[in-house]
């Protein structure tokens, strides 16, 4: 098996890792969003400083699932292309 050749199947096997990861990590974000909205409605209309805390902090982890979801479908598209170009 050439050089080339391999790199295509790693490339094809990366692209597949990625696209596994991303749906397990966007199965995982519409978990973490009904858990995130039910606390959130719970200590909504309370006004400490740890509730506010805790709203922004899991508001910022979603935001970072999100990224994290584009990013490994972003990597699984161009290994794939670039697999298929080469």
């Amino acid at each position: 098996m050439s050089d080339v050749q391999r790199l295509k199947e790693q490339l094809h096997q990366v692209a597949s890792e990625a696209k596994q990861a991303s749906g397990g990590l966007a199965g995982f974000k519409l978990r973490f969003a009904q858990h995130t909205a039910q606390v959130e409605s719970l200590i909504a209309g309370t006004s400490t400083r740890a509730d506010r805390d805790i709203a922004e902090v899991l508001d910022a982890a979603g935001k970072a699932v999100d990224q994290a979801v584009e990013a490994l479908q972003i990597a699984a598209a161009g290994c794939a292309n670039y697999a298929n170009q080469i």
